[in-house]
């Protein structure tokens, strides 16, 4: 008897209509209605939509070979960063990427690092004392933006703050705006000369004019710099002695910069939001940060010793997953929870959804560290939990992104508390990545004062 093709909407009207304009909530809805293992149309194509961990770890770890990235999203990715390591199919150029890669972001590597992180965090964190003292609101999706991005052109490349960042930062940020905006709504392609895809061109092209001025250099004087750059352009495959080529090189970093500082940006808005809500975690978090630290600026070596700051960042990532949905697409016939997949199928995956299916997370939508104690985490199955995807793909900077995260709530901890202006709920918007609907306004009180 032959498998059944997973259920789903048929209306493809509604569909079309509903999807671009608010894919999480369309995606929620077909969730909670079909199951674990569903299907709709997008245009002309048919998706399968995956929620349940178990089937999401066969198509990223078990049947990895079977399930590449040769999908309608990642086409649209390579058209924007290039064929970098996130964005490459697989095969032999993605494991020699790898290779050459992966001690760039070993535990010393970072170690080297976050010296380069620290010394923008320090000098945000002043920036921060005036309107703190003066009890104004700052935007903390904003803030963070331009923190995490400053992190990352300093840890990638040693560019310094100055003119030059500041350039660099006002175009990265016009770009982030500009494709989010086109991502939302993607009615007219990029190349259509509208006000907004021209600013986005725009700004790219001063990106890139930085990005390869800054690779000249390095390329130039050959000295290791600390920084990431200097490492992938020392490094060689072990295997074949290749190194990376220039355009290599530049793809690796455009999609290093956007996604090393989106995502840890996003994370850290989301951390602010939630310790604004709930007083009382942010209160364990001061305690713990000031038993730890003493007073002390934070280094590498205390991000072990931060525990319950590192539940408070990945209760935030179970609850609003940057890669929030993947995807896929099958190589050849499969059968996932029952159901046909033939060769040929676009897989959709959602980490939002498997971080709350009810069968691993008890009150998903509440926002509660405690699931990530030592003892709750090991008795939870590990597939339930992937923020930084799994399998092969496994974010490569998954150590940077969350050395960097505990950095800055340790070092914000130390000087100030947040307070939300409002207590109006933010939900998330669903773009490339998945950050606020509205701003994060907030108030960062100095130390000592009462909330």
């Amino acid at each position: 008897m032959p498998l059944p093709s997973p259920p789903g909407p048929t209306n493809l009207v509604r569909t079309m209509l509903t999807y671009p304009k608010a894919p999480l909530a369309y995606l929620t809805n077909v969730v909670d209605t079909y199951g674990d293992v569903s299907s709709f149309r997008l245009a002309t194509t048919r998706v399968t939509l995956l929620r349940h961990p178990h089937h999401i770890r066969r198509v990223l770890q078990q049947k990895s070979a079977t399930y590449t990235r040769d999908s309608m999203a990642y086409k649209m990715t390579r058209n924007f960063f290039g064929r970098g390591l996130a964005t490459v199919e697989g095969g032999e150029e993605w494991r020699s990427m790898r290779r050459m890669m992966q001690p760039s972001f070993h535990y010393q590597r970072v170690a080297s690092m976050t010296e380069h992180m620290l010394a923008v965090i320090r000098a945000r964190i002043e920036r921060w004392a005036q309107p703190a003292a003066n009890g104004e609101v700052i935007d903390a999706a904003e803030e963070m933006r331009s923190l995490t991005l400053r992190v990352v052109a300093r840890a990638l490349f040693a560019l310094e703050e100055g003119e030059v960042c500041d350039r660099f930062a006002a175009a990265i940020e016009t770009v982030d705006h500009q494709l989010g905006e086109w991502v939302r709504f993607p009615l007219l392609p990029l190349s259509v000369p509208t006000a907004g895809h021209r600013r986005y061109w725009a700004s790219r092209e001063i990106a890139e004019e930085i990005i390869d001025y800054v690779i000249m250099q390095h390329l130039t004087d050959q000295v290791d710099r600390g920084d990431l750059l200097s490492m992938l352009i020392m490094t060689q495959d072990e295997e074949t002695g290749a190194r990376l080529t220039d355009e290599q090189l530049r793809d690796q970093v455009m999609i290093m910069l956007w996604a090393g500082h989106e995502t840890s940006a996003n994370v850290l808005t989301w951390a602010w939001y939630r310790l604004g809500r709930h007083p009382e975690i942010q209160q364990r978090v001061l305690r713990e940060v000031d038993d730890q630290l003493e007073g002390r600026a934070p280094t590498l070596a205390d991000c072990a010793k931060l525990t319950y700051t590192r539940s408070v960042l990945d209760e935030t990532m179970r609850m609003y997953p940057q890669a929030w949905l993947g995807s896929r697409r099958a190589q050849e016939d499969d059968e996932i929870g029952g159901f046909r997949v033939p060769a040929g199928t676009e897989i959709f995956f959602s980490a939002y959804h498997a971080h709350r299916h009810p069968e691993f997370w008890d009150e998903p939508d509440e926002f509660r560290p405690e699931r990530f104690t030592a003892e709750e985490a090991a008795k939870r199955d590990r597939a339930a939990f992937f923020p930084f995807g799994s399998g092969p793909h496994l974010c490569i900077g998954n150590q940077f992104a969350l050395t960097e995260m505990l950095l800055v709530v340790a070092s914000t901890m130390q000087r100030y508390r947040i307070e939300l202006e409002s207590r109006e709920p933010v939900e998330p918007r669903p773009l490339l990545t998945l950050g606020p609907d509205k701003p994060v306004r907030v108030r960062l009180t100095p130390r000592g004062r009462p909330l």
